[in-house]
């Protein structure tokens, strides 16, 4: 089996994409699966420690939107050559743009059977741009782009039901998963809280990007309710970067903490190390962050909006309010903090949610999938080397059983 991915996002770049993806590229390899991935080249340094033979780099520009990621576009007759070299049997598609565009048509052109994989819902990201008016024209390409897939997998129950009301065919769900040793209580570092100045306080922290699609307004507001009515008593450690962080500093908040990006062991600590997860975006197709925390052994405060309705659920693992309901999360964050029977109780449930989805699982039902796809085309094909187009299947429901817990679900 010998897979092509075209992605135009990927290591070094920080997100829950480029995460599913190293994580993924790890299990090819110890399952001894061939590989290419077809992605963009981030800058000389990233691109020389990052080396791998089984990548493809392609050089980027940065926007104003996102000036941390890179937009390739690649000329047709470079990347196809690349690939021909290669001779892939199937095609994954992970995103929309330069490079995923190319892999689209590769797959077309050589008739190749296509997954493709939804993982950010761009057009609930343009209103918090002042960017509706192209909410249209959006809608239109990517329907005409995912047409094409004899697959698209969606992360999440929420995401699957969204695609399947806009009339998406092939549906099926990737799930993610958690490494629950990487993430773990185990790593709460008392000298790292008195490193960030911590010591003696309950730590509210936040994990992701800091852009407004991601409901800051929330946290930033109960940090300053919360302080006029426990001052000095609270922090809120906010991790990661994006166009919101210098509009945060510029605010002074006196128990507001912003850290930069952080991985590794450095993540693993500050998770660990915090009391209380706040993670108030209601814009997710998934939501690894609050995986990870859970994980790490804190009670999640969220909203009830999103993919993060795949895993958490309200009175058990979590407390949720409705999505931009500030007075709400804030009492939430107030309850967790106060209430410390409850924040055991919602700490422990959801750790053993976390500890119950193993990206191994995950991505062996990956494989299957493409294990099936390549079965199917090769016997619908003359020539093996070759193989034929996959007929267009037809419209599927969703399934009625809950498929929280596992990796790939197919929505027949």
């Amino acid at each position: 089996m010998k897979i092509a991915y075209f992605t135009d996002t990927f290591a070094p770049e920080l997100n829950g994409v480029t995460n599913t993806l190293s994580r993924l590229q790890e299990h090819l390899e110890r399952k001894n699966v061939q590989y290419a991935f077809f992605a963009p080249e981030y800058n000389r340094q990233s691109a020389s420690v990052f080396q791998n033979k089984n990548v493809h780099r392609f050089r980027g520009i940065t926007t104003a939107l996102s000036p941390e990621s890179r937009l390739a576009f690649p000329g047709r007759r470079e990347i196809f050559d690349r690939c021909d070299t290669f001779r892939p049997d199937l095609v994954h598609v992970v995103t929309e743009f330069g490079i995923g565009y190319r892999g689209v048509k590769y797959a077309r052109s050589r008739s190749l059977p296509l997954v493709m994989s939804y993982h950010t819902d761009y057009c609930k990201y343009l209103r918090f741009f002042h960017l509706d008016f192209l909410k249209p024209l959006a809608e239109n390409y990517l329907s005409r782009l995912y047409r094409s897939a004899h697959k698209i997998l969606a992360p999440s129950r929420h995401t699957l039901e969204q695609l399947f009301q806009k009339r998406y065919q092939n549906l099926g769900i990737w799930s993610r998963g958690i490494d629950a040793e990487k993430f773990n209580p185990r790593f709460r570092s008392q000298s790292l809280r008195r490193q960030l100045g911590l010591s003696g306080k309950f730590v509210f922290l936040y994990v992701g990007r800091l852009s407004p699609e991601k409901g800051l307004d929330m946290p930033l507001c109960a940090a300053e309710k919360i302080e006029s009515r426990f001052p000095g008593k609270t922090a809120f450690v906010f991790t990661g970067g994006g166009p919101c962080g210098d509009l945060i500093r510029q605010k002074h908040f006196p128990n507001v903490i912003l850290t930069g990006f952080k991985t590794g062991r450095e993540l693993s600590r500050l998770y660990a190390s915090a009391d209380c997860f706040a993670f108030p975006s209601g814009t997710e197709t998934f939501g690894n962050a609050p995986l990870e925390a859970m994980a790490s052994g804190l009670p999640v405060a969220g909203v009830a909006s999103g993919g993060v309705t795949e895993f958490l659920f309200h009175g058990k693992n979590a407390l949720l309010c409705a999505d931009g309901d500030t007075n709400a999360f804030t009492d939430n964050l107030i309850t967790i903090m106060t209430d410390e029977t409850l924040r055991l109780k919602l700490a422990g449930n959801g750790r053993k949610m976390a500890r119950s989805r193993t990206w191994s699982t995950i991505f062996d039902d990956l494989l299957s999938v493409y294990s099936g796809l390549i079965t199917d085309n090769r016997n619908l094909s003359p020539n093996a080397e070759r193989p034929g187009k996959l007929p267009p299947e037809t419209e599927r429901g969703i399934p009625a059983g809950d498929v929280s817990g596992g990796g790939y679900r197919d929505a027949s």
